[in-house]
């Protein structure tokens, strides 16, 4: 059974609440080992230091775009 924790989050209006979270079932594993390290290790070796944070996120986008929806198996 998937373990779940509390997650501080913040409402439309914009007021913050708790909130439970599952952050270890079979989705949230599927999606790390199939999405989640191939996109991370791109990013991680098109990223250096002193780069600023536009640049950053246009490399992630990049790197995320072959995944844009894929469908899970798990």
């Amino acid at each position: 059974m998937a373990k779940g924790s509390r997650r501080i989050k913040l409402s439309k209006n914009m007021r913050p609440f708790v909130s439970r979270v599952v952050t270890d079932g079979k989705i949230q594993k599927a999606f790390g080992e199939q999405i989640g390290t191939p996109v991370g290790s791109c990013v991680a070796g098109k990223v250096s230091k002193g780069m600023s944070g536009a640049e950053i996120h246009k490399i992630a986008r990049d790197c995320a775009k072959p995944y844009k929806g894929k469908k899970l198996s798990f």
